[in-house]
């Protein structure tokens, strides 16, 4: 793909057959799919290569709404490559439950099943930097890693256990995918990526059907207008709504708004730590329910073990899905956390005395890493039990626009993001049960806080994870969502939307594979309509 700014663009150029707004996973995972198609793509990143506060501002949003843990600001970054820049890069799948209506759990349902996303899971894997995009969850992980299930299982009727996997960048083993940094990488002459170009109105035609053109704007202060045949929006969960809501000229009360059902339905994952493990005991625990290494023709890959609830106790008590998992939470004289600098040319003389002081400790990590093929025994300051619930869909929940602009004249999201006692129920009723199972299996059980227990009175200690989700739901019928099965808009004749946006639930998988997923489908759907 071919990178330049946008001042450097001669008006000729700014024309293509796809043109994509956003290059995080979901916009750069499409333009990455059409690659060498006779489709001409065209990229709009309103950053750069690197961040700047400057640019980073145009995210700014009013929060009225529950606390955030960024109160300020959308989740989203403004550069090449977008919230893969600072994700954690931890993946997961969203389970059968996840795409049903669940008569207990109200604004729930999706037009499509997961069977839909089961074909391109493999080439999402790929995107990603995981080594496996389906069956490693569940029980399934055991034969796919090789290895002998537990003699002592969980209890299914109440919890069951659950597998995340860690992304890996092929260019930084101790780091998680960078999408940005691989854009240069990928020889496709109809992909062009331009940066430094903010898209700041969609412009349809008079009966606002149908998209024509994109206002742009960058550090050259004069106005320019890209053109294409379909335009994707793929800017995040906040970002999406706003500029479909802003994009008011024809239609007043924004693109794909006739039901008033764009910006709402604004959920994320609520997280936190939930009880505490004395490291001192936690060996047995960490050895079942720890960090795994697995090997494939791709590389090694790491997994880490967590539980979830089981769907049987999810009907049965009126929970939201829920799964909890131990975070080692290193010292500050932790050597591999050095071992890591040093290798990625960053430590300094602290991680060299620490790496050395430490020897028995590296060993042993060796012999894990390479003949246990478990994660690495770090020095610990706790381990913490987290815990990560989905979110009830509330229409009330969702994302406006305020009085206040920024400084290209954009009305500024204003994020109602709201809470509901469903889920502080369900984290504690998860935390207890987690405990109970670690303590009948014969593992030591961690010691919950206070305000985890379930007959606490206790305001709960979740934030959100920068998950923003919803806004612009998917649904089959135009009246309870924004875009259909296909991602294109309700109403719109070539404008879709790709990312969290358009989940009509969150499960409690962090969101991304799916997100890619979603992207490579919409890039499939692309490639038909050409």
């Amino acid at each position: 793909m071919r990178i330049d700014e946008l001042r450097a663009v001669g008006d000729d150029d700014l024309a293509a057959d796809v043109v994509i707004i956003g290059s995080g996973p979901a916009g750069l995972t499409i333009a990455t799919e059409l690659a060498g198609s006779p489709l001409r793509v065209l990229v709009l990143e309103s950053g750069g290569r690197t961040a700047t506060e400057e640019v980073d501002a145009l995210a700014d949003i009013e929060n009225v709404g529950a606390r955030r843990a960024q109160s300020d600001r959308a989740a989203g970054d403004r550069i090449l490559g977008g919230a893969s820049h600072t994700w954690s890069g931890r993946c997961g799948l969203l389970d059968d439950l996840d795409f049903r209506s669940r008569p207990w759990v109200s604004g729930s349902g999706w037009p499509i099943d997961a069977v839909a996303l089961e074909p391109v899971l493999a080439r999402a894997a790929d995107h990603i930097g995981i080594g496996y995009g389906s069956g490693f969850t569940d029980d399934a992980f055991w034969e796919l890693a090789g290895r002998t299930r537990p003699a002592h299982a969980l209890d299914p009727t109440r919890l069951r256990p659950y597998f995340w996997q860690i992304s890996r960048d092929p260019a930084d083993p101790f780091d998680c995918k960078r999408f940005g940094a691989h854009v240069k990488d990928l020889v496709a002459p109809n992909v062009r990526v331009l940066v430094d170009a903010t898209v700041t109105h969609i412009d349809t035609d008079p009966e606002g059907s149908r998209v024509v053109s994109l206002q742009v704007a960058g550090t050259d202060p004069r106005p320019r207008t890209v053109r294409a045949t379909t335009f994707v929006l793929a800017t995040g969960g906040i970002g999406n709504p706003r500029l479909l809501l802003a994009s008011r000229r024809i239609v007043p009360e924004g693109i794909g708004n006739r039901h008033d059902m764009v910006g709402r339905y604004l959920m994320d994952h609520r997280c936190g730590a939930v009880g505490e493990l004395n490291p001192a005991v936690a060996d047995s625990a960490l050895e079942r329910f720890g960090k795994y290494v697995v090997k494939n023709p791709h590389g090694k890959h790491t997994f880490l073990h967590g539980v979830a609830l089981s769907p049987k106790i999810q009907e049965a008590e009126g929970l939201l899905n829920c799964a909890l998992w131990l975070q080692e939470v290193p010292a500050e004289d932790d050597p591999w956390e050095s071992v890591k600098q040093l290798l990625r040319g960053r430590g300094d003389r602290h991680d060299a005395r620490v790496a050395m002081t430490n020897p028995g400790l590296l060993l042993a990590g060796a012999r894990r890493r390479l003949i246990q093929h478990t994660g690495l025994p770090h020095k610990l300051d706790r381990i913490e039990l987290r815990c990560m619930v989905e979110q009830l869909p509330n229409p009330r929940s969702r994302v406006t626009l305020a009085e206040r602009t920024d400084r290209l004249g954009v009305p500024l999201a204003r994020v109602n993001w709201r809470v509901n006692p469903q889920e502080d129920h369900t984290v504690r009723r998860a935390a207890t049960l987690a405990v109970e199972e670690f303590a009948r299996l014969g593992y030591p059980a961690p010691a919950l806080y206070e305000w985890a227990r379930a007959d606490s009175t206790q305001a709960p200690l979740l934030t959100d994870w920068a998950h923003p989700t919803g806004t612009t739901r998917m649904s089959a019928d135009p009246s309870t969502g924004v875009v259909d099965p296909d991602c294109r808009v309700h109403g719109m004749a070539n404008l879709f939307v790709a990312g969290s946006s358009v989940f009509p639930t969150t499960g409690h998988a962090n969101p991304t594979l799916t997100i890619v997923a979603l992207a490579i489908r919409l890039a499939d759907t692309l490639r038909s309509l050409a």
